[in-house]
């Protein structure tokens, strides 16, 4: 069963270079430890964390919550063995879904620079 959706595309123009800094407080109040790392393997940083930023954005849609119910830093967003996204959530937006009854958000991540976009599924297993 699905519990919730969300969408979302960005100009990855709009997230400037500069923000992508390791000194820059955005970045670490975004991303987790795990995807600032993984982002330093790929050789386009930017658009990485572009399409995680709107992958982010997706997933929050998903819960129907209000704006600083979750932080974005909670949803974290990496590739799997095959390099698929896959979507983990951690602190209050993971008891949210346990709330909810979730178990698994799906997502899938594109981009034709400048634009990025995101799709999320949450999905509650039916019993």
């Amino acid at each position: 069963m699905i519990l919730g959706i969300g969408t979302d595309i960005l100009n990855a123009n709009h997230l400037a270079e500069s923000s992508l800094s390791p000194s820059d407080p955005f970045l670490k109040k975004t991303y987790t430890e795990r995807e600032i790392a993984e982002a330093m393997t790929h050789l386009d940083a930017h658009s990485y964390y572009a399409t995680r930023f709107a992958g982010k954005e997706a997933v929050f849609k998903t819960f129907g919550a209000h704006p600083d119910s979750i932080r974005l830093d909670e949803i974290e967003i990496l590739g799997d063995e095959n390099g698929a996204p896959k979507v983990t959530l951690h602190g209050r937006a993971r008891r949210m879904a346990e709330a909810m009854g979730a178990s698994h958000v799906h997502i899938s991540l594109s981009y034709d620079l400048p634009f990025v976009i995101a799709f999320a599924v949450m999905e509650k297993r039916d019993n």
